[in-house]
């Protein structure tokens, strides 16, 4: 007999890959939730903007110990064009490439794709590194784990965003959900 395994999702940039320069510019204040997106700079360069990126700190270990007891699927923003950099960067860094879901065209903003793709994968908790994002997401799923960024700092006092170092962090409140979901 099969067990359905939780599904857990992971932004990738500023989550689980380092931003360029190791600096992460988003601080998102004050987003409107259905704004559309736009075809700017960075979604044409979208495929040279991840070259020569390494892993978060704790990136590579805290996917592997949650992948042991939820499906992990990775949610971002970059362009369905970036899928082959992206899949390959998996492979090099990770050693195996999860299901990774990327924004099919520049129409939809970055946090409403999330938000829609999240849903429809039925994650009971996201790693996020923007806050206008993870805001987002606290409304619609149980438990939003926000990496702790200079720049997100300003996000404070949603109930179930939880800011962590790294992904290994929120283990023990994964497995509380995982404990309280059984249960029920």
């Amino acid at each position: 007999m099969s067990t359905v395994r939780p599904v857990v999702t992971f932004d990738m940039d500023g989550v689980l890959c380092r931003p360029p320069f190791g600096i992460n510019p988003g601080s998102n204040r004050d987003g409107p939730r259905n704004s559309e997106g736009h075809k700017g700079l960075l979604w044409r360069t979208e495929r040279m903007r991840y070259f020569g990126r390494r892993p978060m700190a704790g990136a590579r270990e805290g996917l592997a110990l949650i992948a042991r007891s939820y499906d992990c699927c990775v949610v971002s923003a970059r362009s369905e064009d970036a899928r082959g950099l992206t899949e390959a960067w998996f492979a090099r860094w990770f050693g195996f490439v999860p299901a990774i879901h990327l924004r099919p065209h520049w129409r939809e903003s970055s946090a409403g794709f999330k938000a829609r793709r999240v849903v429809e994968l039925g994650a009971i908790a996201h790693f996020e590194d923007d806050p206008h994002t993870a805001a987002w997401l606290a409304d619609l799923i149980p438990v939003v784990f926000l990496l702790d960024w200079r720049r997100n700092r300003w996000l404070t006092g949603v109930g179930n965003v939880h800011r962590v170092h790294e992904l290994a962090d929120a283990a023990p409140r994964l497995d509380e959900l995982r404990g309280a979901a059984v249960a029920t």
